[in-house]
């Protein structure tokens, strides 16, 4: 679903995948939502939204990842090597952040 916060001359200034307050249900194919993804005052708007979902979206993939490991239909080791990888650092600086720990030990650091 799209949401879509208009001004007081009720052009659109922003918009959001879930209810907020002040914005109201539209349609992605609204004519004005879409005249509104084409002005050139929009596109660096529009970059950084699609880097944030691009983000967003990796994470839902892990999540997708991780559900389809715990019921069975996808083995961890079917991913190929590097994906591995890449998922247990990520889930071990998950950890880390969740326990408030630092990743370079004062032992570590060099003056």
């Amino acid at each position: 679903m799209l949401y879509v916060k208009k001004n007081a001359s009720g052009e659109i200034e922003d918009f959001a995948f879930t209810p907020k307050s002040g914005f109201q249900l539209a349609s992605f194919e609204d004519p004005d939502f879409k005249a509104w993804l084409q002005k050139p005052d929009n596109q660096s708007f529009i970059t950084q939204t699609l880097e944030r979902l691009d983000l967003e979206m990796a994470r839902a993939m892990e999540d997708l990842i991780e559900v389809l490991i715990e019921k069975g239909l996808l083995l961890f080791t079917d991913l190929p090597e590097p994906v591995q990888n890449k998922i247990l650092f990520k889930r071990s600086l998950r950890n880390l952040k969740s326990q408030n720990q630092s990743i370079i030990h004062e032992d570590d650091l060099l003056f």
